[in-house]
């Protein structure tokens, strides 16, 4: 995982890495609504977030670490 989102999960406070790790967890039309959910505030934190999350369903495997690393960060790994 690259440093600079390491940093920028233990940025967020716990709350938010939950929601993150919860919506990462989901089925691939669960995180498609939440994307979508995203996009309609038309803002720069919902655009990224929408990105980063269709960027993760293209791949599985960085999304499972990305899961296993927000699960660690909340001593749940």
């Amino acid at each position: 995982m690259i440093p600079e989102l390491r940093i920028a999960l233990a940025a967020l406070d716990p709350t938010a890495r939950d929601a993150l790790r919860r919506v990462l967890i989901r089925d691939r039309a669960g995180r498609d609504e939440i994307a979508m959910q995203l996009l309609r505030y038309r803002d720069a934190v919902g655009d990224e977030l929408a990105d980063i999350t269709g960027m993760l369903t293209m791949n599985p495997e960085a999304r499972q670490r990305l899961v296993r690393l927000l699960g660690e960060s909340d001593g749940r790994g």
